[in-house]
């Protein structure tokens, strides 16, 4: 058998303030929870990249009771386990927000895809590896790992954080099968909000209040969970106009002092489902090997979604059918496009994927500048998308008229 010395991914379920594992705060007899994920880096480090999709976490009420669900996604949530450490320490990628009834807590299951992809370090192709069949599955074959708590979790009005700890230096490879080891984790670096990594959440707007640029609403995912969004004069905005009822995605980190989700980006989405959104074929990254001519070029991979990633990059074709976005929302040509990416090479594509080919082909592709994004907690110095960087009037954002052909130059139909 072999151990892969690696990363340890971490699984925060805080409720109400996540102030560290063990924390209280100010709460009700009905615990607003929240989940968050997290990796840290053991000594070695054997693989460069670890791919693993996310579809569910449950409590284990003390007793026997009814599992507790606080995350659920039919779609999966598919992260680089690896992505979520640097120099300094762990990174946290939020995934959801759920209600936890107070009472005691044993343990905790956490579902993911059956396959897990490992990237050896210096590589650019993957290994598939199944998670051993000794793990538990669900009915859609799916593992289910237990976790057992050191001791047992009090939930009561005064919240408390339970942590889980997927410690991947303690994996065991047998084969083609691998064996996870997961254990209670402690959240340490929690609170600090530049520790916190940007990802896409879709949902149903409800709620909204403030005025512009800085507004406030929950936003309802489509496992019927919810977090309050806030905006900021740097979100860029993209899409029609942001009302009650519109579904929207969202591109944020979260605030662990207020708990809110912050939104670094925000797209009104005119129509499909949300679970539709989250089984499209999406990644972002760094873009090179750029061909404007033949509208192609190679995304190295930092985030990706909707397909089986496969290696360190994918390949990118554009054509007259994409839509070309802007860091402040704007429509772009594509040579304006392809420009940008030259000197600001960040960049999310959403589209069909060719596993043959391991090409995307881009529906939607968006240029952005993330030194624009300030931090992830409101009222941090940052530099300002201001109204008049998108082309628009501060009138047309206060209207919510934020992706309208007044502010943006173009109808959108990217839907």
């Amino acid at each position: 058998m072999k151990r892969i010395k690696i990363t340890a991914l971490t699984i925060v379920m805080g409720a109400l303030a996540l102030a560290g594992c063990g924390g209280s705060g100010a709460g009700s007899s009905t615990t607003a929870g929240r989940v968050t994920v997290l990796a840290t880096d053991s000594p070695r480090e054997d693989y460069g990249h670890v791919w693993a999709t996310i579809y569910h976490v449950e409590l284990t009420p003390q007793g026997g009771g009814a599992p507790v669900v606080v995350f659920d996604n039919s779609a999966g949530v598919t992260l680089d386990l690896k992505t979520l450490r640097d120099a300094s320490g762990a990174r946290y990628s939020f995934l959801s927000s759920a209600s936890v009834p107070a009472g005691v807590y044993t343990g905790a299951s956490v579902t993911v895809a059956s396959i897990m992809q490992l990237i050896k370090t210096g590589q650019t192709t993957g290994t598939s590896l199944t998670v051993d069949s000794s793990v538990a599955r669900d009915a859609s074959g799916n593992a289910v790992i237990p976790v057992t708590f050191r001791s047992a979790k009090t939930i009561t009005a005064t919240a408390t954080n339970v942590c889980i700890d997927f410690d991947l230096a303690r994996f065991i490879v047998r084969g083609s099968n691998i064996l996870p080891f997961v254990v209670e984790g402690d959240g340490a670096g929690l609170n600090d909000p530049a520790r916190h990594e940007k990802d896409d959440y879709h949902g149903t707007v409800s709620g909204i209040s403030g005025t512009a640029p800085s507004y406030s609403f929950t936003l309802t995912m489509g496992s019927g969970q919810a977090v309050t969004v806030t905006t900021t004069a740097a979100t860029a905005l993209y899409g029609a106009a942001l009302t009650d009822g519109a579904k929207i995605e969202v591109e944020g980190t979260l605030d662990t002092a207020a708990q809110t989700l912050v939104a670094t980006k925000l797209e009104v989405r005119g129509t499909g489902s949300i679970s539709e959104d989250r089984k499209t074929p999406r990644a972002g990254g760094t873009a090179s090997a750029l061909n404007a001519t033949a509208g192609t070029f190679s995304l190295t991979i930092k985030r990706a979604g909707g397909f089986t990633v496969s290696g360190t990059t994918v390949n990118v074709v554009t054509n007259a059918s994409t839509v070309f976005r802007g860091d402040k929302g704007a429509t772009l040509t594509a040579a304006d496009f392809y420009t940008t990416l030259a000197t600001t090479p960040n960049v999310g594509i959403e589209g069909t994927y060719d596993a043959t080919t391991n090409t995307l082909t881009a529906t939607k592709a968006r240029a952005f500048d993330p030194s624009k994004d300030g931090p992830g907690k409101v009222g941090g110095k940052h530099d300002f998308r201001d109204a008049t960087e998108r082309g628009g009037s501060g009138d047309a954002i206060k209207d919510h008229g934020w992706g309208n052909e007044s502010t943006h130059g173009g109808k959108d139909d990217d839907d």
